[in-house]
């Protein structure tokens, strides 16, 4: 049984006050755009992202399917090769990764906030991925700890900001438009 002070250490509080924090400011331009019904998508879109990997910080959900691809990895006695395909899978995440950014450049074109909010919601995803997947030395760096705190979570804080701040200078700047016409 893991204890409380096991369960809730540093590294998930941070990760869970950072994702919690994105999906309350995606709900709030949610709530801005109530008047642009074709604006509201992206904000409820990101928001239900963050509130998955706000859950994910408290149930372990990336830890879970980790450990459930190792254990088949160890059935099937690919356990030692699996730096290729965890390298390939890497490169295939770091491609789409980089289509995401750019469709999210080209959708939202003209709207600085959507972009970043779009680039924080993309790589707050290949952050997920990339743990799941979890390349040994790129683990290494993830997990590295800092007074108790591992470095992956300066990941998600990033992230979580380019997203919240992203999306409320959206709906702020939107509303500011129309209030100007």
């Amino acid at each position: 049984m893991t204890s409380h002070a096991e369960w809730l250490n540093p590294t998930r509080i941070i990760g869970m006050s950072a994702y919690l924090f994105a999906a309350v400011s995606c709900a709030i331009a949610w709530a801005r755009y109530r008047e642009f019904p074709h604006l509201r998508r992206l904000a409820w879109v990101i928001a239900v992202l963050e509130a998955g990997l706000f859950l994910d910080m408290a149930f372990s959900v990336r830890w879970q399917l980790h450990n459930l691809l190792e254990g088949e990895a160890i059935r099937e006695n690919l356990y030692a090769q699996r730096f290729g395909p965890q390298l390939a899978a890497l490169i295939i995440l770091g491609a789409a990764a980089a289509i995401g950014i750019g469709l999210t450049w080209l959708r939202f074109r003209g709207r600085a906030g959507a972009i970043i909010a779009g680039w924080g919601a993309v790589l707050s995803l290949s952050c997920w991925c990339t743990e799941v997947i979890s390349l040994h030395a790129i683990d290494a760096v993830f997990h590295y700890t800092v007074d108790g705190v591992m470095l992956v979570s300066l990941c998600w804080v990033a992230c979580s900001l380019m997203t919240s701040l992203g999306i409320l200078w959206d709906s702020w700047a939107v509303h500011a438009i129309i209030a100007r016409a």
